[in-house]
């Protein structure tokens, strides 16, 4: 049986993006319940397109007067969590990701293998198999992030070379325009941690307080050496390659659904594509329920434990992925069930 876990893996993260939030919109008020002062609560798009752009979010309504208006900025991850993360954590997620320690990758492939893993390490990493310790599913995922961002990356050097050799615009706008697309390279949660950074508001990162690290993505019933075949046999198809144009293939209709912000179709999109990935391999319904579990179910509830405390104190944004925001048990409802007023912007 083929291992599909790899494409699980990295079309998982893309979809999380777009999640069943509620039809009403991306952006919610939070009043109420003792509250002197409103929060806010927006669901991000974690993937990799033009939604980046500043045009997007000033289609949001309400997006920038709730962003000023606010003293804290709440997201999953800030920038200095690596080093605020609990040991205990960072140490479980290390396991998941690195090789055992009397492995490496001559022992999980053959030397034609090697030849082929050795040239697209070199090319992308600058390192050969000999010297990689990450697991055959992790390294998948590190590559494919590399791939996306070099390819977002090239694509705004095109767009600029192509305004540079426009005579006809003013300087100032070249350059004002130059710097829009720069800003372009980064997904749009960094980007407005960024923006809330500068803005001097007080940053607050959610799996920094709950202690929390991926560990589900790396894990996997698929042995080591099924692994690595199949991140061969991906390097071989020039999967990482055209990984960038096949995902905005299958998640075309989600992306298409978030920027228009219309929930039901975001809602009935996603579950399309999951059902196509779990129709590969029956193993990856059971895989992807757990990684729902964990890395939103769960997660929602563990922030729960913490939002409450933050909002009182200060009016707060809260920017997490779409997908957290709706259903039983996401924010919105588990607000909602702590007493606070949520409504739509």
């Amino acid at each position: 049986m083929k291992n599909y876990f790899p494409f699980l893996l990295l079309i998982f993260f893309t979809l999380c993006a777009f999640g069943k939030a509620p039809k009403e919109g991306l952006l919610w008020k939070i009043s109420g319940n003792g509250l002197t002062q409103p929060s806010y609560l927006f669901g991000t798009w974690h993937g990799d397109t033009e939604l980046r752009n500043q045009s997007f979010l000033d289609s949001v309504p309400g997006f920038h007067a709730s962003f000023r208006s606010v003293k804290q900025f709440m997201c999953e991850r800030t920038l200095d969590e690596a080093s605020n993360s609990l040991n205990s954590s960072q140490d479980k997620l290390r396991a998941a990701m690195l090789l055992p320690k009397d492995t490496t990758y001559s022992d999980l492939l053959d030397k034609s293998q090697i030849s082929i893993l050795d040239s697209f390490l070199t090319k992308k990493l600058k390192v050969t198999s000999d010297k990689m310790n990450l697991r055959p599913n992790a390294l998948s995922y590190i590559l494919t992030q590399i791939v996306i961002e070099d390819t977002v990356k090239s694509r705004i050097r095109q767009k600029v070379k192509i305004l540079e050799s426009s005579t006809r615009l003013p300087d100032s706008v070249v350059t004002a325009r130059r710097e829009q697309l720069y800003s372009e390279q980064d997904i749009m949660d960094y980007a407005l941690l960024k923006k809330a950074k500068a803005k001097g508001l007080e940053l607050v990162g959610l799996d920094n307080l709950i202690g929390y690290q991926p560990v589900d993505l790396f894990t996997s019933d698929v042995s080591l050496k099924e692994q690595a075949d199949s991140l061969v046999q991906c390097i071989a198809r020039s999967f990482f390659d055209h990984w960038v144009d096949s995902t905005n293939f299958k998640t075309g209709a989600l992306r298409d659904a978030y920027r228009e912000q219309n929930i039901h179709k975001v809602k009935y999109e996603k579950q399309q594509q999951l059902d196509e990935i779990v129709k590969m391999d029956s193993r990856h319904r059971i895989k992807m329920n757990e990684m729902m579990q964990s890395m939103l179910t769960d997660r929602n509830k563990d922030w729960m434990k913490h939002i409450p405390t933050y909002i009182k104190n200060k009016s707060t944004f809260i920017a997490v992925g779409a997908v957290h925001l709706s259903g039983e048990e996401g924010l919105i409802q588990l607000l909602r069930d702590a007493g606070y007023t949520v409504e739509p912007m």
